[in-house]
């Protein structure tokens, strides 16, 4: 699979996952009036199409909320490593959403009941309305976002790996060499080029170190440093420089440098 095909399919793939979640929201809208109908009926209070309609937007709000929370989340820099911290994290990140998507609603809300109503509703009995009633599945939805999130990331990623060739090309010029990646045992930027190192030789690649890793396993291969990739299992020891960062010795005597910066990435090879 080449690198253009991944992208086009990851597009394709984002966008049917937009759609489904739209069409989800709006089936819950539907229905959240429809129940409201159904109530009217059994109660025999009033049903009003026009407040029914503007209240249930409240679903419909899930769709942007739900696509920017996992954006945010995704891209932040923090990675909680304890699962006391990553709790707080969640919880935290889950109750501000929460609010941000109750005060979103009630000011729309009101914005547009001021424009339909000629006596509009009040803020404050929008809220606590809204906090009464939908604010507990608001909250479950945000607190459990993150973990949904990350589940779908790490199937995503497990088949991205599997999808990966055992072989890659390494383009010098109007040169094309094919490799094996078990045999690479370190890639480092050499600006403006990549050096691809192997057991055998040095190769100079045309491409930048980043479009290079998204061709490898990430299983295998793993960031060390802002320049440096290794191929892990041609890691024989590591030591310490006592100030965050290691050396990390290859199977051909190559000492390489791991970055505190990226011990994210390289910290489980220090316990294996």
């Amino acid at each position: 699979m080449t690198r253009e095909e991944s992208s086009s399919t990851k597009n394709k793939r984002l966008k049917f996952n937009f759609k489904i979640l739209m069409l989800f929201y709006i089936l819950v809208y539907g229905l959240a009036i429809f129940q409201d109908y159904l109530f009217s009926n059994f109660k025999s209070t009033g049903f009003y199409w026009s407040d029914t309609l503007l209240y249930n937007i409240y679903w419909l709000l899930f769709i942007p909320f739900i696509q920017l929370a996992s954006s945010i989340y995704k891209n932040n820099s923090i990675h909680p490593k304890t699962l006391l911290t990553k709790l707080i994290y969640v919880l935290i990140f889950g109750i501000v959403f929460s609010i941000i998507h109750i005060f979103v609603f009630t000011s729309v809300f009101i914005f547009l009941s001021n424009i339909i109503y000629p006596i509009p509703h009040r803020f404050s009995v929008i809220l606590k309305n809204v906090i009464s009633n939908q604010s507990q599945i608001t909250i479950i939805t945000y607190l459990f976002l993150p973990f949904v999130i990350e589940y779908i990331y790490r199937k995503q990623q497990q088949k991205k790996d599997a999808s990966i060739h055992n072989n890659i090309t390494i383009k010098n010029g109007t040169r094309r060499i094919k490799i094996a990646t078990n045999s690479i045992l370190f890639i480092q930027t050499n600006r403006p080029y990549t050096t691809v190192v192997t057991n055998e030789q040095k190769l100079l690649h045309d491409e930048s170190l980043k479009k290079l890793e998204e061709l490898l396993n990430t299983q295998v291969f793993i960031r060390v440093h802002r320049s440096t990739i290794i191929n892990k299992n041609h890691l024989t020891e590591i030591k310490s420089r006592k100030n965050g960062d290691y050396d990390g010795i290859l199977t051909n005597g190559e000492i390489i440098r791991f970055s505190r910066h990226y011990r994210q990435n390289w910290n489980m090879l220090l316990n294996h």
